[in-house]
């Protein structure tokens, strides 16, 4: 007769990985709110860009209405770099002769130096130099350079101390004494002035700018003329020049903003996206609200005569693409076209670009709405990160439950291994009580 056996129930569990399985079940909630966080971030940072981008448009259209830009300026050009010019106010307009026959200078004076073995003194400019015991040309070069009482500066050149004024001009002197000084009077240098002629009358200047001899120019003298030297003073008009740099800054302005908003509608989402990155995309694809701004930023220059500043979407063509300008609607600049229409008719160029029926005035409160603080953009900007912030607190919550139903599973796996361990041995004990009746009945 065979032996009666009862299979021992074993403990050998690898309750880790259970658990470990059961949990990532359990967690799959909390990783799909993760990724849906993820979305409203990347929706928040396009929101944010695209945001960043129309600001900038819209600082683009208030430079443009700036009164300063509009202002009237002159211009001052020189014919020669012997003689600069620059604006110091308003000018009469026209062309000005300048000769340059005497540059202004310093006066100079150089003086073989002694060192005297005691402590000695330098009068220079009538302030007093204190030198000690042995100084040495350097050190007395050093002390009239400390003191700027003395309205001279010092050098040592050859061995020799050069004294000479720290102002130009015929009044301008040296005067220097003192025991351990010798003045080289063959080396001496008196000041001179400036001399010139604007348009044949002569005039001086102690220094080498002459700021009162055309009204409202300053010239500056740096060279001897060989001949007549032309002064150019325009007429009162606005800058042409910085009224184009701003026109270019907003068309650069303008197309980075569109380039971004069509970039973000028409970018796909991803089905059944395995990584963040891909659950990121598309997250502003078909969005109604940035397609309305984009065409009505579009319509509104359509509609506002910008040929006659050069700037204009492109004449189509035979080659036209989904790409060229005059499909995407971005923004082309002929410079060339603005500055002639700047300096024929300068009216006509602040009326189209800033007056009451001007681009800008068109297009500034389309810019605005959409970019104003409280709504447009800003509104699901905050709307957007007000719902990351209710994802992240549902995540926390989850958290904390699933921290609570690991630790429950974790206290009910140990209780069922202590129960399996106190019955595999009962059956131990219970096999081998079988064992033994069945071994004294045979």
């Amino acid at each position: 007769m065979s032996p009666i056996t009862i299979s021992g129930l074993g403990t050998s569990l690898d309750t880790e990985s259970i658990i470990e399985g059961l949990m990532k079940v359990e967690r799959l909630p909390r990783a799909r709110l993760e990724q849906r966080q993820g979305e409203v971030k990347a929706r928040e940072t396009a929101l944010q860009g695209i945001l960043n981008k129309l600001n900038e448009v819209g600082s683009a259209l208030q430079a443009l209405r700036s009164p300063t830009l509009w202002a009237d300026v002159q211009k001052v050009t020189s014919s020669s770099t012997a003689v600069t010019a620059e604006m110091a106010g308003g000018a009469g307009p026209g062309g000005y002769q300048v000769e340059v026959t005497q540059l202004a200078r310093a006066a100079q004076r150089t003086y073989e130096f002694t060192a005297s073995e005691a402590a000695s003194q330098l009068t220079v400019g009538g302030q007093t130099i204190e030198l000690k015991a042995g100084a040495t040309l350097a050190d007395a070069v050093t002390a009239i350079n400390s003191d700027h009482e003395t309205g001279v500066s010092a050098v040592a050149v050859g061995g020799k101390l050069v004294l000479s004024s720290r102002t130009t001009g015929a009044e301008s002197t040296v005067a220097a004494a003192g025991a351990g000084l010798a003045e080289e009077a063959a080396k001496a240098r008196a000041g001179q002035d400036t001399l010139y002629t604007i348009d044949g009358v002569a005039g001086s200047s102690a220094t080498n700018v002459i700021a009162e001899a055309i009204p409202g120019v300053t010239l500056t003298a740096t060279a001897l003329t060989s001949g007549p030297v032309t002064i150019g003073v325009t007429e009162p008009t606005p800058d042409t020049t910085s009224i184009a740099a701003k026109v270019k800054t907003f068309v650069s302005a303008y197309n980075a903003a569109v380039e971004l908003i069509q970039a973000k509608v028409s970018e796909e989402t991803v089905k059944e996206p395995k990584t963040q990155e891909e659950a990121n995309k598309g997250v502003l694809f078909g969005d109604g609200a940035l397609g309305s701004l984009l065409m009505g930023m579009r319509q509104t220059l359509s509609e506002s005569g910008l040929g006659a500043l050069g700037v204009s979407t492109g004449a189509p063509s035979a080659a036209v693409t989904a790409t060229s300008a005059s499909v995407r609607g971005l923004l082309t600049f002929d410079e060339s076209k603005l500055t002639a229409l700047l300096k024929e008719n300068p009216a006509g160029a602040k009326e189209a670009i800033s007056g009451p029926n001007g681009f800008v005035t068109d297009l500034e409160p389309l810019v605005g709405a959409a970019t104003k603080p409280g709504g447009g953009i800003s509104e699901r900007i905050s709307a957007a990160t007000k719902e990351a912030a209710g994802l992240r607190e549902q995540m926390t919550k989850l958290e904390e439950r699933l921290t609570l139903r690991e630790e429950r599973l974790h206290a009910q796996f140990s209780a069922m291994e202590v129960a399996l361990a106190k019955s595999k041995s009962e059956s131990e004990w219970l096999a081998g009580q079988l064992a033994g009746l069945s071994s004294n009945k045979s």
